[in-house]
């Protein structure tokens, strides 16, 4: 087996190694220390004091390898004082030399028979950055998602750190960065915000000093520190993708993943993000990027060009791409590749052997359970955050009540809730007020929520990767949002009292009228907040908002019973049992005693009986239909990995790990590992 001697370039009172010296993709060649003590060392390895060593018998040598005077470190090579050695980031490394990622064989086929992947297989060790390139519809992102651990591969394997990551990744996922292509960071906030609130789902065992100091590092690393407190939406393009990356560095992840970082990006801030990248990785970290920008590849140390259809047509150097393929003009490569994607493949496996077995590794860690009443405070803070720091949103929810108020004092006649006189040109006064105050609430608590899951879907499923429970997550947007309709209706339920005045016929439970009138009206606006999420869940996008509230409304108006008769109709009446609006109007009716005030009703409906049973009744089904809206909710919002039957197999036979102790804060994992290796060994 061949072996290197490691270049330790000297930083302050430490060595770093120069994890691209080593870098190998198809051999088994390896960092190695002196032969009669072969040891492999990451950033974080060297340690001040030998005697600290995990084998006394490695002291001497981690004693010479941590003195910059030792006789037996070769001097840098002077084409290495500069450049990556030169701006060697300040932070210490976050992987240890066995955090290798190991792909193998990776194939995806959709149900339908479509395959997305075939056969792709790649290494990357720590310190090296990837860039994964291809035309349109070669499944980079596929693959990205598959290495993180978001998808489960048909057949094939990723294992990083020698883990099998389709049955490790609870305990892998605080150690995997994840930056999807659309920005994973609310732009209300500011930047230091965002990251505390970050630091608190992603760090929960952490002490508060330990996530600031995490939230410091991140914003020092990432150059961000001179706007650490700049709302996010008034970032630059390349300053928002560093904030989204910064979310990730905060469990200091030793595998780390962008998706089209640069997509969007003029040249200037292209540039700038792949040196982020590069330094990233200097940093000793795996990091993995799918880009379309060529301009920049030459600061990886690997590219993997994929054909359409997910087959490999080249791994390795960027700078040997042109002559391996046989052009350096990548509008011929692409042209050509995408044209005889097959004949790519087979050139691929003509020059390259089969991939050496990945490494494998008895246990790893299993993530501690959520703790969800944590979570649940953190996204409830953080949820009143974005609502106070979006001044046009929060303007639109407190104009609204007294809009809608307003348009209810608009009925005619002065009977408000009392006892209509038939004969009369305001006999239906009466029940004009209560259909407005009933739609109004319905109104306001859809409105409320509609745009909300949608808007954030994105940042949603990257925490929810991370470790946020989805049951927290909606439990906090609902007690917000419950707390803001309850706000908006007592404010409507004000105007129209003073306007119209109160319920003349008494309460049928409460002591007061006014009061159960509040809560009729407060509940049905509640459970309409929660009908928005769950549109909201439903919606593919933001343009399917507008339409899906107004045949929210139409269909409240119809099933409420207060303009349509559904009482008795068949279908129609069943129908209805479905609408909050049905069970608010009747709840609403019920303390108003709208049969007795309205006396030209047509409608018998026993839903708006003055007594405390019916109106048990009708608060109880909004309860109901509330609680299911949010199970629906909540099992929309799921976590869910593609995991095949053939995929399952597959982990079940080649990975049967043994899990340590539950660890839930990254930051006080191992950071000083020395691993003694044999001469036959291979990271």
């Amino acid at each position: 087996m061949n072996t290197v001697e490691p270049i330790a370039i000297s930083v302050g009172k430490t060595q770093r190694v120069r994890s691209d010296i080593w870098h190998s993709v198809w051999t088994d060649t390896i960092v190695a220390g002196p032969p009669q003590t072969p040891l492999l060392l990451a950033d974080e390895d060297i340690v001040d004091d030998p005697t600290t060593a995990a084998d006394p018998e490695l002291a001497p040598s981690i004693n010479n390898r941590r003195r910059p005077n030792a006789t037996n470190i070769p001097r840098m090579p002077a084409d290495l004082a500069t450049g990556d050695a030169a701006d060697a980031p300040k932070t210490p490394a976050v992987s240890t030399a066995v955090d290798r990622l190991d792909v193998r064989s990776l194939s995806l086929t959709l149900p339908n028979g479509r395959q997305l992947l075939s056969n792709v297989s790649f290494s990357a060790r720590p310190g090296t950055l990837t860039a994964i390139i291809g035309p349109s519809g070669a499944g980079k992102s596929t693959l990205a998602k598959l290495v993180g651990g978001v998808l489960t591969p048909t057949t094939g394997e990723v294992r990083f750190a020698g883990h099998c990551m389709s049955d490790d990744y609870a305990g892998l996922r605080h150690r995997i960065g994840l930056v999807p292509q659309d920005d994973v960071v609310h732009h209300q906030l500011t930047v230091r915000a965002a990251l505390r609130f970050a630091a608190e789902l992603r760090l929960p065992d952490a002490a508060t000093e330990e996530r600031a100091a995490a939230v410091a590092r991140v914003l020092e690393e990432l150059e961000l520190t001179d706007h650490a407190d700049t709302r996010v939406d008034k970032l630059s393009g390349g300053q928002r993708k560093r904030a989204s990356v910064a979310m990730e560095l905060l469990t200091r992840p030793a595998l780390l993943i962008l998706d089209e970082p640069t997509s969007g990006l003029d040249p200037a801030l292209d540039r700038q993000v792949m040196t982020m990248l590069r330094r990233l990785a200097d940093a000793g970290r795996v990091v993995l990027v799918v880009t379309h920008c060529l301009t920049y590849l030459d600061v990886c140390d690997q590219v993997l060009f994929l054909t359409p259809g997910g087959k490999t047509a080249y791994c390795g150097s960027p700078h040997d791409i042109g002559a391996v393929l046989g052009s350096a003009d990548w509008a011929d490569l692409f042209t050509r590749i995408s044209a005889d994607p097959d004949t790519a493949h087979r050139d691929f496996l003509t020059r390259h052997g089969a991939p050496p077995a990945p490494l494998r590794a008895p246990s790893s860690p299993t993530a501690a359970p959520p703790r969800l009443l944590r979570q649940t405070s953190t996204v409830a803070r953080r949820q009143a955050r974005l609502v106070l720091a979006d001044r046009g949103y929060l303007a639109f929810l407190a104009v609204l009540p007294f809009i809608l108020g307003t348009l209810s004092l608009l009925v005619p006649g002065d009977t408000g809730l009392g006892v209509a006189d038939p004969y009369s040109r305001a006999a239906e006064e009466p029940v004009q007020v209560v259909f407005m105050l009933s739609i109004s609430a319905m109104f306001m608590g859809c409105a409320l929520t509609i745009r909300d899951l949608v808007g954030e879907r994105s940042i949603f499923q990257r925490e929810q990767i991370a470790g946020l429970s989805a049951t927290a997550y909606l439990a906090a947007k609902i007690a917000v949002y419950a707390v803001a309709a309850a706000t908006q209706t007592a404010v409507l339920t004000a105007i129209v009292v003073v306007g119209k005045g109160a319920p003349t016929r008494g309460a049928v439970l409460l002591s007061n009228p006014i009061l159960e009138m509040y809560t009729t009206l407060a509940a049905t606006a509640i459970v309409s907040a929660i009908m928005g999420l769950a549109l909201s869940a439903l919606a593919k996008s933001q343009d399917q908002i507008l339409p899906m509230l107004v045949l929210a409304m139409m269909l409240s108006i119809v099933f409420c019973g207060g303009m349509i008769p559904v009482s008795g109709r068949p279908v129609l009446d069943q129908l209805s049992w479905a609408s909050p609006a049905r069970w608010g109007f009747a709840a609403t009716a019920s303390t108003t005693d709208l049969a007795t005030i309205a006396p030209l009703l047509q409608t018998n409906d026993a839903l708006w009986s003055h007594n405390t049973c019916w109106w048990l009744l009708n608060m109880a089904m909004l309860i109901v239909l509330g609680t299911t809206l949010a199970a629906a909710v909540r099992w929309r919002t799921r976590l869910r990995l593609a995991r095949s039957r053939s995929a399952r197999q597959t982990a079940k036979r080649s990975c049967r790990p043994r899990p340590l102790p539950p660890c839930s804060n990254p930051l006080k994992l191992r950071e000083t590992t020395v691993r003694r290796m044999t001469p036959t060994q291979t990271p």
